[in-house]
Formats: structure tokens, sequence, C-alpha cells
């Protein structure tokens, strides 16, 4: 490891850490959910990722990697949605909503094993023959499954609450 491979390491570190502590004083926090707007970040990812699929497409088998990535980011990410408290404001009649520790920590180990599989898959291109496109091609799939069934499980359950103004 150079010293150049070190700062960026413990940059990138530093970067997570303060991400987490932003997220970690929301926790507990009841913030206003707006249903209707839950598509547009999912919409913006998978464009992103679609012009990257398109522009530098896996081949062959490869695309089961790719689906593979987005099959786990979905369940990931259901999982991580059904953490988040959703309830109607009774005075206001607002969507809200609250992440409680264990989405916290759930967030934290996602971070956690990404990092550990970047690490690890590097170890297994020698073995597996995975090149650096095809690994980041999985890892955005991943991120696009996350994002759009967090965010899908969200709506799903805002929906479903009856006395909301805006659950539909």
């Amino acid at each position: 490891m150079t010293q150049e491979d070190l700062v960026r390491y413990v940059l990138i570190g530093a970067a997570i850490v303060i991400a987490l502590l932003i997220r970690l004083r929301r926790i507990g926090r009841w913030q206003r959910l707006r249903a209707g707007m839950l598509w547009i970040v999912p919409a913006i990812f998978t464009g992103l990722a679609a012009m990257i699929l398109w522009q530098f497409p896996p081949h062959g088998l490869e695309w089961l990697w790719v689906a593979f990535g987005l099959a786990a980011g979905g369940f990931f990410g259901w999982q991580r949605g059904r953490l988040v408290e959703i309830r109607v404001d009774p005075g206001s009649g607002l969507l809200l909503q609250r992440n409680s520790p264990t989405a916290f920590l759930f967030l934290g180990l996602l971070i956690v094993v990404r990092w550990a599989l970047h690490g690890a898959v590097g170890l297994a291109d020698a073995r597996w023959h995975l090149g650096a496109m095809l690994v980041s091609d999985i890892f955005i799939a991943f991120a696009t499954g996350v994002l759009g069934a967090y965010r899908l499980e969200l709506y799903l359950r805002a929906r479903r609450l009856p006395e909301s103004r805006e659950g539909r």
C-alpha cells in the first residue's frame, strides 16, 4: 500500500463516518415523507445505470452477475425500507417517517459489506476472471436495487395508510 492509497482510504473513511454521523443525528426524528416524490431518485439512478451499462455492456454470462447484484440490492433495499416507521400526522394529515436505530445499523452493515466485497472481488478476480468494469456494473446494479426497492417499500406502505392526504 502506497502513501497515496493510504490517504485515499482515510479520506473515503472520513467521508463515510461524516455521512453516518449526519444520519445518526436524524434517528428518532419524524421527517416529512413525500410519497409522490419517492420515484425521482431511483429513476435518475436507473437512468445513469442504464447509460453506463449501454456504454460498457456486460457480455454473455456476465449479465447473470449484474442480475444477481440487482436482485441482492433489491432484497437489502426492501429490508431497509421495512425498518422505517411511517405514520400520518393527526393534525395535518401529512405522512411522516422515522428511521430506527436498527435501520442505521443496517445501513452501516451495508457499507461494511460493500467495502469488504470490493476487496474480496479484487482477490477473486484472478480466480473468477471478473474484470474491473464487470465489478463496477455489479455494484451499480446493487445500488440501483437498493434505492429502488427501499423507496418502493416506503411508497407501498404509505399508500396503505388510509387517513393520509398524500399517500395516493
